[in-house]
């Protein structure tokens, strides 16, 4: 029996780190806008209940439920990212919310072809992802879960999309179709 030693790689080949940064306030921004807009539709003339449904930054308790729920959303998505995250020194962690940060940042290590064109794009799957989580939550702890699964039903297409536009694009080729060429010769 013989055997062929040979070196295993990841294929990965050479990285490069690249970062995204998430802008909170304009993740909050557009939790309010939803929710407002939500609110506007339903055509509810309660006051009350108008006012529990939209987020509110100016009240304290929104403002601070909201950026628990986007917390836990950043959370989740650094699992998700777990693959590409630059490990950074962190000796210490706690769960208190830093207010002074202004964004999220995400420095992640790529494979070398990755296209830098398509760093635009995957912010914009990021930061929608952190809405979306958030609105989500945001209505599922009201008990709302019509609303909650609007946005809840586009999660894991989200993380789908981000995990895709990491990952570069798949060196699978498509297997030929059973009857030939789709167009017929001369």
């Amino acid at each position: 029996m013989s055997y062929i030693l040979a070196t295993l790689t990841d294929g990965a080949g050479e990285k490069k780190v690249r970062n995204v940064d998430i802008y909170k306030n304009l993740v909050y921004k557009d939790i309010e806008l939803h929710t407002f807009k939500h609110v506007d539709a339903s055509g509810s003339q309660d006051v009350v209940v108008r006012n529990a449904v939209s987020a509110d930054p100016a009240e304290g308790v929104d403002s601070a439920v909201i950026a628990r729920f986007v917390a836990f959303r950043d959370a989740k998505l650094r699992n998700i990212l777990q693959f590409a995250l630059v490990e950074e020194p962190q000796a210490y962690a706690d769960d208190g919310l830093d207010l002074a940060d202004d964004r999220f940042s995400y420095w992640m290590k790529l494979p070398s072809n990755f296209r830098d064109s398509t760093l635009q794009a995957l912010a914009e799957y990021m930061h929608r992802f952190l809405v979306f989580g958030a609105l989500y939550d945001w209505y599922s702890q009201m008990g709302m879960t019509q609303q909650a699964s609007v946005y809840g039903s586009q999660l894991q297409e989200l993380e789908d999309e981000i995990s895709s536009i990491l990952r570069g694009p798949s060196i699978a080729k498509r297997p030929m179709q059973p009857f030939g060429p789709a167009e017929k010769f001369k």
